[in-house]
């Protein structure tokens, strides 16, 4: 973990002055808040948000990359939605510019193989990477630019997730779904104008992304109040601070309307800031991400499609947010543990097997499990701990959670999935997938909290899971 350490180039958050002016408080203590913090990343020098954003990027790129060839990435749809501009644009300027273009259908995979492929058409020495796309193309051209020593500029097509400011790349290696550590882009350039016209869908999911936050705060709260993980005074506000602003217009995400698109946009890069502070996910990540990431990892569809990443995490947030519903509901502090609940590495490793299929996927399980494994007088000695700080854990966690209720109307009208059988998850799939979901990190949850107390059949059968 460390704290921000300003670069002495200088960086900085441009917002064109007529939107700035036109924004509503929230969005004006939003764009200032990315404007402090901007400073303070190691890699990024500036991001850039404006309606016509991309006619300003021969210039962002002549002050940060210098004139050099110009290699841009994007899938069919993206080049639509904003290569061919930014081609244009670049040309006029005098850029040579090359295309790397990957199929619309199928999409490409989010896979370490893919990415390092990548990387080797990127290692001219006068070559400035430019993605312009969302999630997966993000995530490879990051892992991509990074291994082959390359700065890169990122123009989203869309406000989708909370990657694009990270310092990792989420990437599937043997089939397992890991946050890898690289750098994030020197610049990016944020046209509202290309947010805006993205399928709404699209923007729904990052919304879903975002709404993730809420419970993943109640698992850093759980691990904080534990001993476990101290929540980060930087890292915390910065995603948790503005959280609620960012998600209280749903109804502008679904239209595309920027002031709403643009607070959503700058809540997922703050987001990814406080990733790159902190050094890991946690700040961003908990059993709402661990439930998504088993079925990116299943390569789940509905409908002939890839469900995306924040059409899970809508899910896993509700998921987990029943849970929490359940779980403050219990008198903890008068808790009997049973003895006959204590489950055994070998036990753990007998579930795995069973819940996991691809070889390679198990064992990463059995690895992340492992590493927060405890004995029996641990587990005592961890429940003795949990009714004595009970109490005021729950009113930490009361306080800072929403309804789910509440949470549920947000997403719903954002045009977020809040039902299961949305994205084509049965009963049993999602039950299933809950309890895998605690063995792929050794970050502590709610799940293991559930899991080391014998609660979690009972929680699974009683809570009103989103089905």
């Amino acid at each position: 973990m460390h704290s921000p350490h300003p670069n002495q180039e200088k960086k900085s958050v441009n917002q064109a002055d007529h939107t700035h002016n036109e924004c509503k408080p929230s969005n004006k203590d939003l764009v200032q808040l990315l404007a402090e913090f901007v400073p303070k990343s190691q890699i990024i020098r500036e991001v850039f948000i404006d309606s016509s954003a991309l006619k300003n990027l021969p210039e962002k790129l002549l002050h940060h990359f210098g004139q050099s060839k110009v290699i841009l990435i994007a899938d069919e749809n993206t080049w639509s939605a904003g290569g061919l501009a930014a081609q244009n644009e670049l040309q006029k300027a005098g850029y040579v510019v090359e295309k790397l273009l990957f199929p619309a259908n199928p999409q490409p995979r989010p896979t370490i193989e893919t990415a390092r492929t990548l990387s080797d058409e990127l290692r001219s020495d006068n070559l400035i990477p430019v993605v312009v796309g969302t999630g997966v193309l993000n995530d490879l051209v990051k892992f991509a630019a990074f291994k082959a020593g390359k700065s890169y500029c990122c123009v989203p097509t869309a406000a989708s997730m909370d990657g694009y400011a990270s310092a990792g790349s989420v990437l599937s290696d043997q089939g397992f779904k890991i946050t890898h550590n690289c750098a994030p882009p020197k610049l990016i350039l944020i046209d509202l104008d290309i947010l805006g016209a993205a399928p709404s869908a699209m923007s729904s999911w990052g919304y879903g992304d975002l709404a993730g936050k809420v419970p993943a705060g109640g698992d850093w709260i759980i691990a904080d109040s534990l001993g476990l993980e101290n929540i980060d005074k930087i890292a915390w506000p910065l995603v948790q601070g503005n959280l609620r602003l960012c998600l209280e217009n749903p109804e502008g995400i679904r239209k595309g309307e920027p002031e709403s698109l643009q607070s959503l946009i700058i809540g997922l890069l703050l987001t990814g800031l406080a990733m790159e502070f902190f050094g890991s996910s946690r700040p961003a990540s908990g059993a709402d991400h661990q439930i998504a990431h088993i079925w990116e990892m299943e390569h789940h569809q509905f409908n002939g499609q890839l469900v995306s990443h924040g059409a899970c995490v809508s899910i896993g947030c509700l998921s987990t947010m029943a849970l929490y519903e359940w779980l403050l509901q219990q008198p903890l502090e008068r808790f009997a543990y049973n003895k006959s609940n204590y489950k055994t590495m070998e036990d753990k490793e007998t579930e795995i097997q069973c819940l996991f299929r691809e070889p390679e996927i198990t064992r990463r399980a059995l690895v992340e499990t492992k590493k927060k494994h405890l004995e029996s007088g641990q587990i005592e000695e961890r429940i003795d701990q949990l009714k004595n700080v009970w109490p005021k854990l729950r009113n930490r966690l009361q306080n800072h959670l929403l309804p789910t209720t509440k949470l549920k109307y947000l997403l719903e009208a954002a045009n977020a999935p809040i039902r299961a059988y949305q994205i084509g998850i049965s009963e049993e799939h999602l039950k299933k997938t809950i309890r895998a979901a605690r063995f792929i990190r050794s970050r502590y949850t709610i799940l293991d909290l559930l899991d080391q107390t014998g609660l979690l059949d009972k929680a699974l059968s009683e809570a009103q899971l989103p089905l």
